[in-house]
């Protein structure tokens, strides 16, 4: 059942970590990152930063179902899944990523691809499009305020190595990592726009078929290419990893 309020979404994304995280699996790593900045848009809708509240209330609710749909989908092995997340979980399920891997893979298939979907869901037509547009906007914003939180997060729970890089570049990449994020996120709102003023279903289906694409091609470049030793080292490394991020 979808859910109905943000406070629900983050209680789902409770339940996958309560199953993901004892027996390991790599999915953890996105949905603890997901569920920081989901908390950071609850409060801060809570707090009046938005001019349309409602609608921020329904746009991540029906974001965050586009992921789990996915992962319902994967699980159950029917349905569909969309390209770049049967990429993303793959790599998962095989353990051939780094948890810097799982973060950003999870990020490109649900800003890329999961976003523009979302926003032609929860309504951007002409009328209310300005406001929204500034609304989206703020949320960039309220993302970037994350993104320490969400490196201490991971790097506590997952990554020694993540941590110290972090450390080591002082603010550096949380910089590039704002700077990508919102340039991502511009592109999924004229993707957005593009598929609300799609003059017909046709036009509106290509577009679906060239965002799956783009989405599909950026995760495929992240990805590690196998087979290579370094795939077959990433399991006892990622142990080794975060038995160091726990201690230190």
């Amino acid at each position: 059942m979808p859910a109905a309020t943000i406070q629900e979404v983050i209680d789902r994304m409770d339940v996958l970590l309560a199953r993901w995280e004892p027996r390991g699996d790599y999915r953890a790593v996105f949905v603890r990152s997901y569920r920081i900045i989901t908390i950071g848009m609850q409060r801060a809708i809570a707090a009046g930063e938005f001019e349309d509240p409602d609608w921020m209330v329904r746009l991540d609710i029906i974001f965050a179902e586009e992921y789990f749909a996915a992962v319902e989908a994967y699980e159950l092995g029917q349905g569909h899944v969309p390209e770049c997340w049967q990429l993303v979980f793959d790599l998962a399920r095989q353990k051939r990523v780094t948890a810097l891997q799982d973060l950003t893979l999870g990020m490109v298939a649900h800003i890329v691809h999961d976003l523009p979907i979302a926003l032609f869901k929860a309504g951007i037509e002409a009328e209310h499009r300005q406001s929204r547009r500034r609304d989206h906007e703020t949320a960039n914003d309220i993302l970037g305020r994350s993104i320490d939180e969400v490196q201490t997060e991971i790097s506590s729970q997952y990554s020694f190595v993540l941590g110290f890089l972090d450390r080591l570049s002082g603010n550096k990449d949380e910089i590039l990592t704002d700077r990508g994020i919102r340039a991502a996120r511009y592109r999924a709102w004229t993707r957005g726009v593009a598929l609300v003023d799609a003059p017909n279903q046709a036009v509106h289906d290509n577009l679906l078929s060239e965002l799956a694409q783009t989405a599909m091609a950026v995760a495929q470049l992240l990805a590690p290419k196998p087979p290579s030793l370094l795939a077959r080292l990433i399991p006892p490394f990622r142990r080794w990893d975060q038995a160091l991020a726990h201690w230190f």
